[in-house]
């Protein structure tokens, strides 16, 4: 498709019919989450219309996201008007995960920090806080917890908070003791390793994960988790010695259920 750039072009956008226009996925969640079997939740997923819409405007990834800045700053009724299209999309998607079978939904805002303060209120924060507004909250006799990243988000947790959403992402920026003491008392908190950590030697990779456990404390209300998404690169048995060392350190920390 070609990049989405004028009032025009996002105009004959449609908001999508996800259980048409993507039955495919509801499929794959449907047959996952029978082939789980209860072992573990299936948590279902979406990119964040902020950074969903640079993809579109830049027509690929780039490092200033120029083009799509530039609308925002010059044409900011056109940029909400994308925004706003992609926010109800969203909303459906995961909706219909849910449907089928997700149940937890994460709303992924990678580009979001890339925003200024007030730039990321206005068009990121305000389209996820609609999306969790108009999220399924009850499914299948049980709730259905919503989880909020935005990378390099860390200096509005607060806000993040606010918006309803039950647990917060946090990238490895982010200090997981001091986010606990500005918000875990209102959401859960997930993260927050460096995924680049999974380069580094089996001991130092047990080391990093011991250290976040530490520095988030005892109690519940911890997701571990890395700090954004694994590198194609990394080794699975580097994967697999995090993961071991989340099992076996977090009986230190955490109440066993």
């Amino acid at each position: 498709r070609k990049p989405v750039r004028d009032a025009k072009a996002i105009e004959q956008l449609e908001v999508i019919k996800p259980e048409q226009d993507l039955s495919y996925v509801m499929d794959a969640v449907s047959t996952i989450r029978r082939e789980l079997n209860g072992r573990v939740p299936l948590i279902g997923f979406s990119g964040s219309p902020w950074t969903l819409a640079t993809y579109m405007v830049e027509g690929g990834s780039s490092k200033d996201f120029r083009r799509t800045k530039q609308m925002a700053y010059n044409e900011p009724e056109v940029m909400h008007q994308l925004l706003d299209k992609l926010a109800q999309s969203v909303t459906l998607y995961l909706n219909a995960q849910i449907k089928a079978g997700a149940q937890a939904v994460q709303i992924f805002d990678t580009w979001g920090g890339a925003l200024s303060h007030d730039a990321y209120r206005e068009f990121s924060l305000q389209y996820m806080h609609k999306i969790v507004e108009g999220l399924i909250k009850h499914h299948d006799g049980r709730n259905v917890p919503v989880i909020l990243f935005t990378k390099g988000g860390g200096q509005w947790l607060e806000s993040m908070a606010d918006t309803g959403a039950n647990c917060l992402g946090l990238d490895w920026t982010t200090d997981i003791g001091v986010a606990r003491k500005r918000v875990g008392s209102q959401v859960a908190l997930q993260g927050n390793m460096d995924p680049t950590i999974l380069y580094a030697k089996p001991e130092r990779i047990r080391q990093e994960v011991r250290t976040i456990l530490e520095r988030f404390g005892p109690g519940d209300g911890h997701v571990f988790n890395l700090g954004h998404g694994i590198t194609p690169e990394v080794d699975p048995a580097r994967a697999g010695v995090f993961i071991e060392a989340v099992h076996e350190f977090s009986a230190d920390f955490h109440s066993q259920k």
